[in-house]
């Protein structure tokens, strides 16, 4: 049975919908990026300061604050809550998928339009990403929508497009800042070179797009150096921006290969689709609208290859043009290599709860091992069992030969994100997250104002027990947040939560403490 170009539309619509906006207060926040972004937002209200950014009393200069502001508009309205913090980041990931969808259907067709959304949509590390309450789904969005206008402006004067290109950037800029005209000016220069488009140059120099620009973008920039002075220009643009570039930042390094098991698993179910359709290079570099697409990735790919600096969502900027390529590859051939991926990926993801035993006496670190201890408890029998169903439906679609890419592709698709959304993300959040949440209640509820952080990073326990914390060693008498092994050369007092190798605990009296009060 063949879907029509409106069964295709109504089975996209939902298909984005499950993918980006089912069940995303299920899990708690993850640390430290979605608790650092929801702790500078709560900070920004209890602040009244919407300008700068702190977390835990600490100025911070990573980002620009438009996801926090969105987040913030989103909390007055659901509350300070996870579905609330990863509203704006989905809403935004829906835009992008429905920009990818618009701008392939004008150049490829409806047909590679559909393949193309339902790629994106599914694709393991956007699913995951695009819903995290980051600034990524804003970028990623802003990103795309910019680079499809600036390929209409080099072929077509058109104002509608010129304006809609530094709208876009702006958006972008305010997202994430300098990377989002990086990007589109690197990639607008390597294809006018390419096919020699120079006029394309002039058409940028518009005085309303310029402005638009400006409006949105300038005033916050403006605004936090009139608040901020030298420190923001050193700790935003040359210490994010350029030295993450120059180095590796915060200890997040890795070779020149680093992206390559990135991409083969990001885009997972997918990737021997994308991977197919590089056996058509020689035709994509002779045509100007798939070759915009390689050069927009290749340069994404090469420029963070080269970065001091290697976060495996960096890559995610290639990722809708390989996604319209691997769309159009779709659109034209019926024999595509698309279960089995997502088969193997499946099996693994269900044997590793039967693993663990057998690498725990492997594992030196002690909070790994508290956090393993946990994983029988909730990768359970109901989860194996789920697994087993997604599994079986898979075995029925591969040996479905009479089916099409389009049917393959979209249940291959669906058992991908219930998979990612609704079996795995919120066993990992209750395994690694929850325990933080719950830690972070309860020390809310004792009522304690002073608590203190010992030796690791939890932005999310401030954002749930509303509390600031000093980080430094624990003092007799004092309630401490901790990992548990933290605290195996001092006396604990009294545990008030303990869960995974989380503990919140009060810290009790040494020997020479108690030395100390018999002198007279």
């Amino acid at each position: 049975m063949l879907l029509t170009e409106t069964g295709r539309k109504i089975f996209l619509g939902v298909f984005v919908f499950f993918g980006f906006l089912w069940g995303i207060g299920n899990a708690p926040l993850f640390d430290e990026d979605e608790g650092f972004f929801a702790e500078g937002t709560r900070e920004m209200a209890v602040r009244g300061d919407f300008i700068s950014t702190f977390v835990n009393q600490e100025q911070r200069f990573d980002k620009p604050p438009l996801t926090n502001w969105l987040q913030y508009g989103s909390a007055q309205l659901f509350g300070w809550n996870e579905f609330a913090m990863r509203l704006p980041s989905c809403l935004a990931s829906v835009a992008w998928m429905l920009l990818i969808y618009l701008f392939t259907h004008k150049k490829l067709g409806e047909k590679a339009a559909f393949f193309a959304t339902l790629m994106a949509t599914s694709s393991l590390q956007i699913t995951i990403v695009g819903k995290a309450a980051l600034a990524d789904g804003l970028l990623n969005m802003a990103l795309t929508g910019a680079m499809f206008s600036l390929f209409e402006i080099i072929h077509h004067y058109n104002r509608k497009y010129i304006w809609a290109f530094y709208v876009f950037t702006g958006i972008g800029f305010l997202a994430k800042g300098p990377i989002a005209v990086l990007i589109p000016g690197a990639v607008f220069m390597i294809y006018l070179v390419k096919w020699k488009s120079w006029k394309a140059i002039l058409r940028l120099f518009s005085p309303v797009g310029i402005l638009l620009f400006i409006l949105i973008a300038a005033p916050w920039y403006m605004l936090e150096y009139q608040q901020s002075g030298e420190a923001f220009i050193s700790g935003f643009f040359l210490n994010h921006n350029v030295n993450r570039f120059q180095t590796a930042f915060e200890g997040h390094y890795g070779g020149i290969l680093y992206f390559v098991p990135v991409l083969l698993l990001g885009l997972l179910p997918f990737t021997a689709v994308v991977l197919k359709s590089f056996s058509k290079i020689g035709y994509i570099w002779s045509k100007k609208w798939l070759s915009f697409l390689l050069i927009w990735f290749l340069f994404v790919f090469v420029l963070f290859s080269l970065s001091g600096t290697k976060l495996h969502h960096y890559i995610i900027y290639g990722y809708s043009p390989l996604c319209v390529l691997g769309g159009w590859y779709a659109s034209g051939n019926n024999r595509l290599p698309i279960v089995w991926p997502a088969f193997i990926l499946l099996t693994i993801l269900t044997i590793i709860p039967f693993l663990i035993p057998q690498i725990i006496p492997k594992i030196d670190d002690a909070y790994t091992l508290d956090v393993l201890q946990g994983v029988s408890a909730e990768f359970d029998l109901y989860y194996t069992a789920y697994m087993a169903i997604m599994l079986v439906i898979l075995v029925i679609t591969w040996v479905k030969k009479d089916w099409d890419n389009q049917w393959r592709m979209g249940i291959t698709g669906f058992v991908i994100l219930i998979t990612i959304n609704v079996l795995w993300m919120p066993r990992l959040g209750a395994l690694l997250q929850e325990p933080v949440k719950e830690a972070a209640l309860t020390a809310k509820k004792l009522g304690h104002k002073n608590v203190l952080v010992f030796n690791h990073y939890n932005p999310s326990f401030h954002f749930y027990s509303g509390l600031y914390a000093e980080e430094r060693e624990p003092l007799a008498g004092e309630i401490v947040f901790a990992r548990k092994h933290r605290l195996k050369d001092f006396p604990v007092e009294k545990v008030f939560y303990e869960k995974y190798g989380i503990i919140l605990a009060r810290i009790g009296k040494t020997q020479n403490d108690i030395e100390s009060i018999r002198k007279p």
